[in-house]
């Protein structure tokens, strides 16, 4: 063995139910660690022998060990700065949120923005959307925000005269201004609308998204989750990341999603072309930590605030309505110039009808302007159409779908699109069977947690917490479910050859479980939990000793 002593491991863990999700070695009692990469996997008594005198043991005793776990869609520095928010996940009914803004405002100065994000109508007994109302009572001094979990603002009448939103304020594009049966503001702000009240407020500075993103970094670890993708960012919040990286705070890995078309309502086409050119940059680059992915762009809203795209009226609607984040006739040439400059874009469709026209533009962009191993994705991609799923399976064009959604605000499409259109949503096993890349996320803040056990469960039983079916035909499962966590997550980032699965040379990125989520009753899954999660060989998170 002496030869093998240059190879000596900083770490083997045995004793253990690995699941590499490598096809040519599936399971594994073993695996040896040298300098962050995977060294070696394989039974116990083959890799204790390559112990030497520093290397050091960790005996699972039977424990399930997986990939690190990959979040497609995960707003990592929201999260951080969600920490400070009023928190209104739990939010039971409107008085609840203005309790919360009560406390806030006590030990607020007056005039200071309070801002809270994370309440759901659908965890009200009523169901009752909040209005202006049922804050205005909670604090006269200090303009208030409070984010509904996706699409959708609530503000106060301090914000409202801030911003000069008043009755003959036009609705912007792409956004609607609620309005009272008298043509006043009722405090909510749809889409585009969001904009005239959110720009006001002041922006984190460096280091305070620094702080955030060591607060979220610490989260997600404890989920398991050793990779995010990060949609969305502007440059102030990519010089943030980068930031971090240099002091070497991040202790996650992050894939980043520069925002393109359909955001910043300030921002030209041209200023966002050169966004994309003048870099010099293209998907990919970076290193093992933080890395350029897709460009993001957005083309429609949301089912539960009536502003995804569809080819038909939502429930108890009349007329289809469009709340467009871009011009649609304008997509193409948007999609030419990234496969001209080499980018990946990750593009925003919810509607059946959004989705439609993106595949579409898609493949007429690669077919125009063809490019090798191009990775775009459809993020959430609900209601696909046999023509979408065609034109994705063909272009490879990955389905980034959230069953975080499924699980906590799933009871809400039907009341949105009723049980015959809800039977095709977020519809997974229809993905796989068409060849279509299917990769997981979990899309916070815009749902309750992050937590990829819960939304694992909901792919393989197709129920929400409240035990509702959705659309049962299309569960996948258990191993699909985590695969959709793992290696799809790293085949979307271009970085299928370092992480996904525990074979030698890759990223030693793990976890360790509570219980064999590949076993386990379905019904349970959600009741799985990372109680040691490994990045680059090193623990950061562990609940074994």
């Amino acid at each position: 063995m002496a030869s093998l002593r240059p190879l000596e491991p900083d770490t083997i863990i045995h004793g253990a139910n690995i699941h590499t999700l490598s096809p040519a070695n599936p399971t594994a009692r073993a695996l040896a660690i040298k300098d962050g990469i995977i060294l070696a996997v394989g039974p116990d008594e083959a890799l204790l022998q390559l112990a030497g005198d520093h290397t050091q043991l960790i005996d699972l005793g039977g424990r399930t060990v997986v990939p690190g776990l990959i979040d497609s869609h995960h707003h990592l520095l929201e999260v951080g700065l969600k920490l400070s928010m009023i928190r209104l996940d739990e939010c039971a009914s409107p008085e609840d949120m203005a309790q919360l803004v009560r406390e806030r405002s006590a030990s607020a100065p007056p005039g200071t923005w309070l801002v809270g994000q994370g309440w759901n109508e659908g965890n009200f007994a009523d169901g009752r959307l909040p209005v202006l109302a049922d804050i205005d009572a909670a604090t006269r001094d200090h303009p208030v925000v409070l984010m509904r979990f996706f699409n959708t603002d609530l503000v106060n009448s301090k914000a409202l005269e801030l911003a000069g939103i008043t009755a003959a304020t036009p609705d912007p594009d792409g956004g609607r201004i609620e309005r009272a049966a008298d043509g006043r503001p009722n405090g909510l702000l749809r889409g585009a609308a969001k904009t005239l009240v959110r720009r006001l407020l002041p922006r984190p500075s460096v280091p305070e998204m620094r702080a955030a993103l060591r607060l979220a970094c610490a989260e997600a670890l404890s989920f398991g989750i050793t990779s995010v993708i990060e949609p969305g960012l502007y440059p102030d919040e990519i010089r943030a990341y980068q930031e971090a990286r240099r002091h070497g705070e991040l202790s996650v890995r992050v894939n980043l999603m520069p925002n393109w078309h359909g955001f910043r309502d300030e921002e030209s086409e041209a200023q966002l072309d050169a966004r994309a050119a003048e870099l010099g940059a293209q998907s990919g680059l970076g290193d093992d930590w933080l890395r350029l992915g897709a460009l993001k762009m957005a083309v429609d809203g949301g089912t539960s605030p009536h502003t995804a795209y569809m080819y038909e009226p939502y429930e108890g609607e009349s007329e289809v309505t469009a709340m467009l984040r871009l011009p649609v006739d304008k997509l193409q040439r948007y999609l030419e110039t990234a496969q001209r400059l080499g980018w990946d874009v990750g593009v925003h469709c919810c509607g059946d009808r959004a989705q439609d026209v993106t595949v579409r533009a898609l493949d007429a962009a690669m077919a125009k302007v063809p490019r090798p191993d191009v990775r775009h994705s459809i993020i959430h991609a609900y209601f696909p159409t046999a023509e979408s799923l065609r034109l994705m399976a063909a272009n490879r064009i990955a389905a980034v779908i959230q069953p975080t959604f499924l699980h906590w605000e799933g009871r809400l499409i039907f009341r949105d699109v009723g049980y015959d259109r809800a039977q095709n949503y977020k519809p997974a096993r229809k993905y796989l069977d068409a060849g279509v890349p299917l990769a997981s996320s979990s899309d916070v803040t815009s749902t309750v947690s992050a937590n990829p056990f819960a939304a694992m469960e909901s792919l393989v039983t197709r129920a929400n917490r409240q035990g509702d079916l959705i659309a049962p035909t299309e569960a996948i499962t258990a191993g699909e479910a985590l695969a959709s966590y793992t290696a799809a997550g790293a085949w979307l980032s271009r970085e299928e050859d370092r992480k996904g699965s525990l074979e030698p040379g890759k990223l030693a990125d793990l976890v360790v479980l509570s219980d064999d989520l590949l076993t386990v009753s379905p019904q349970k899954i959600r009741t799985v939990e990372a109680v040691m999660t490994m990045v680059g060989g090193r623990v950061l998170y562990n609940r074994l000793t």
